[in-house]
């Protein structure tokens, strides 16, 4: 992720691709180490409902975020074969910053 840093800056694309990064590792948080922990100490529901509802309820946000920031990754590429001026409008200056910013407040 930090070889794109110095594009990250100018392309809006990279941005995005950076957020979906770092959501993907919070994921593979979810996906490999907890349900590891879990499966290995023989945790079920029955057992621990809370523990389970929130570790499930983890995967699911991680899983939707990373989703709506890949349908929202392919509307900019979509826009910029289109055209460029309407991608600077959509996606341009300090918007995709508080789209970043968004995603990070719901963290």
């Amino acid at each position: 992720m930090f070889s794109i840093w110095k594009l990250m800056a100018k392309i809006n694309c990279y941005k995005i691709m950076f957020v979906i990064g770092v959501i993907d590792m919070a994921a593979i948080l979810c996906a490999g180490f907890f349900t590891g922990y879990l499966g290995y100490f023989g945790y079920v529901f029955c057992s621990s409902p809370k523990l389970i509802y929130f570790f499930g309820t983890y995967g699911f946000f991680c899983w939707s975020t990373e989703s709506i920031m890949e349908v929202i990754l392919a509307i900019n590429r979509c826009i910029e074969l289109l055209s460029s001026e309407l991608a600077r409008k959509f996606f341009g200056g300090w918007k995709i910053i508080l789209l970043k910013k968004w995603f990070y407040l719901t963290l």
